[in-house]
């Protein structure tokens, strides 16, 4: 089956794909920092160094998978393991309908493809490239993913096979830097954002949600229902701002 990857010339597509890599190389640290940490839990929790790695391929998403590993190691049934992880891995709904904006050249293929490979850091870099360039192209995407994919899944399975010689104490520890880096993500693609004012308001009423359900609620409840109810206000916010430039 041809998938219709690229319909420029040769040396656009492996020039945009080159380009991909490379816009993915800062945030490489990262994935190693918090792979490591996901495949050292993942062996504490009783998975072979293999099922490590599957699951760091298939699943992909960091904090569904240290979710996955707490809630199969506190023994809990397999119906709230799986509905857990799909309401965390939810927030990638909003994420991908974000980005198709700048994908509305693409295929339904291509859109697939880049849509089933995004994460948190994919999505902030993607989302910068296209606020400054109006478009994403596939092969751009595609090489920004991918290598984000292999390094984790290669840190994972390296954080798996040396969890036994390091302490408990420092593997734990390991696990912020997820937050961390989301948090450097979101700064940057902030400065580099021409509707701070709309971006900050969004961020704000996603922060007063939390605060306010946070108590009431389930953990990835409170995400879905913060990040929901703050996307949906900036895309009224956006409408009604455009209509009001149109006139």
């Amino acid at each position: 089956m041809s998938l219709n990857i690229e319909e420029a010339p040769a040396e656009h597509g492996a020039s945009a794909f080159r380009s991909g890599v490379i816009a993915c190389l800062p945030t490489v640290p990262g994935y190693w920092s918090i792979g490591f940490a996901a495949g050292a839990i993942g062996t504490l929790a009783g998975f072979s160094v293999l099922e490590t790695a599957l699951l760091a391929g298939l699943l992909y998403t960091g904090s569904a998978q240290f979710l996955f590993y707490s809630l199969w190691a506190a023994g809990a049934e397999m119906l709230s393991v799986v509905l857990s992880v799909l309401l965390v891995n939810m927030r990638y709904l909003l994420m991908s309908s974000s980005l198709s904006l700048w994908f509305r050249d693409s295929t339904t293929m291509q859109k697939l493809i880049s849509g089933l490979l995004l994460t948190d850091e994919t999505f902030g870099v993607a989302a910068q490239y296209g606020s400054r360039n109006g478009s994403i192209p596939f092969a751009w995407m595609l090489g920004l993913n991918v290598v984000a994919w292999l390094n984790w899944i290669l840190a994972c399975v390296v954080g798996a096979w040396l969890a036994t010689a390091l302490p408990a104490s420092l593997i734990d520890g390991l696990s912020f830097s997820l937050v961390s880096m989301f948090i450097g993500l979101l700064l940057m693609t902030w400065f580099a954002s021409r509707r701070k004012t709309l971006e900050s308001l969004t961020i704000a009423v996603a922060v007063v949600v939390t605060l306010v359900t946070v108590e009431h609620l389930e953990a990835s409840l409170v995400v879905i229902l913060a990040a929901t109810l703050a996307a949906t206000l900036a895309t009224l916010a956006l409408r009604f701002t455009a209509k009001g430039e149109s006139k």
